[in-house]
């Protein structure tokens, strides 16, 4: 599934800061091989974004210090709930709904490639976006990541995965296409069974933003 460039740049509009954290994570996953090896590289990156996010100390120390420079004034920090641990076992049928849902639900992933949240590299800035949540703030990293990785076509079902996750529509608009192709759904409902600290991504995203999506049809 060819994957259309971004019609704007996360990357550009970041803090020269952010920035250069991000060319670190770009050049990190550059050198790893494949997406299957990628895929573990990204979600130790994630972690490590979440452990900045939440002022721990040690948040460095997991990035194996290529991280270094991302503190609380790059991001709003917040304390979150942390994710139930999750055992591995195999999905049942309602797993197997619960992700196609996450993954294909009304032509979007719950909304959250419309935010565009940028994050301030201080807070000094009037204009900038006060961020609550981690989940707030995960699609631009991954966004702006994957935007610079450049690549043209979607083949795998972890590559999926993090598309599914960027702020860009272009990004989650092919991951969904190439999932509702042939046995492409259960490669990637496997990837989540095999995978927990993704799945528990998958959660957080739907905490946050399914919450919001409530919010609005209680308004209506």
């Amino acid at each position: 599934m060819l994957i259309p460039k971004p019609a704007q740049s996360a990357y550009e509009n970041a803090d020269t800061d952010i920035r250069e954290m991000l060319d670190r994570m770009i050049a990190e996953l550059q050198a790893t091989p494949s997406w299957e090896q990628r895929s573990t590289q990204f979600l130790e990156i994630i972690d490590a974004l979440e452990l900045a996010f939440e002022g721990d100390e040690d948040a460095d120390e997991e990035y194996d210090g290529e991280a270094e420079g991302l503190d609380a004034a790059d991001l709003d920090d917040d304390d979150l709930d942390e994710d139930d641990e999750l055992d591995g076992d195999e999905f049942d049928d309602e797993d197997d709904e619960y992700v196609e849902s996450q993954a294909a639900a009304d032509g979007k992933v719950n909304g959250w490639h419309a935010d565009d949240v940028v994050p301030a590299d201080d807070g000094d800035d009037d204009d900038a976006v006060v961020v609550e949540e981690f989940a707030d703030v995960l699609p631009f990293y991954v966004g702006a990541v994957l935007e610079r990785l450049g690549e043209t076509k979607i083949e795998r079902p972890e590559q999926a995965a993090f598309y599914l996750l960027s702020c860009h529509p272009e990004h989650t608009e092919a991951a969904q296409s190439w999932l509702e192709k042939g046995a492409n759904m259960k490669r990637f409902q496997k990837f989540v069974d095999d995978t927990p600290d993704y799945e528990a991504i998958l959660e957080m995203m739907d905490e946050r933003y399914g919450e919001e999506d409530d919010d609005e049809d209680e308004d209506e």
